[in-house]
């Protein structure tokens, strides 16, 4: 199960930072760094805050060369993309485990495919936008991926929480 946790937990932790911050706001401030604050103190609104702040009315997003904003979208389709790449790993890694019972690799590969489904959703409406009111309508989107990520975390705690009261039980 070691290989399985891992690779969950690597999933989670991508899409988390991607939720979090780490994709959006460094596609947003420019920043080639990830963001540093943690994905439970980033909220998507201040993400989104932060592709609108700057000075005159494109709010930072460079509406008529579209530099910048070609620049976010290229920033976010790569984070989307390894996202994607590492949320199928470990669904493929899940349904392989021979540890996890058919209930709970129902349970996590509906999860991930939820949360690929609203990254997709989100890739497209930034790819669609062509002005900051465009990428200020992601919002929503952000805000569902984030109620997957932790509808995904609650789902592994409780499966991590049902083997360990079952290896108790049988020792």
């Amino acid at each position: 199960m070691n290989v399985t946790r891992k690779s969950l937990i690597a999933g989670v932790t991508a899409a988390g930072l991607l939720v979090g911050g780490a994709g959006v706001a460094a596609a947003a401030t420019g920043s080639a760094s990830p963001s540093t604050s943690s994905p439970s103190t980033s909220s998507a609104s201040t993400l989104l805050a932060s592709v609108s702040s700057g000075s005159g009315a494109t709010g930072g997003v460079s509406v008529a060369s579209g530099a910048a904003l070609s620049a976010i979208q290229a920033r976010v389709d790569a984070r989307v993309a390894k996202v994607t790449g590492k949320l199928t790993t470990a669904q493929t890694k899940v349904d392989a485990s021979t540890k996890l019972t058919a209930a709970q690799k129902t349970t996590i590969d509906g999860d991930i495919t939820t949360m690929v489904t609203d990254l997709g959703a989100i890739k497209s409406d930034v790819d669609g936008a062509t002005t900051k009111a465009d990428l200020k309508s992601v919002r929503p989107a952000v805000k569902a991926l984030r109620a997957d990520v932790k509808q995904l975390r609650g789902d592994v705690k409780t499966i991590r929480q049902s083997v360990k009261g079952a290896s108790s039980t049988n020792t």
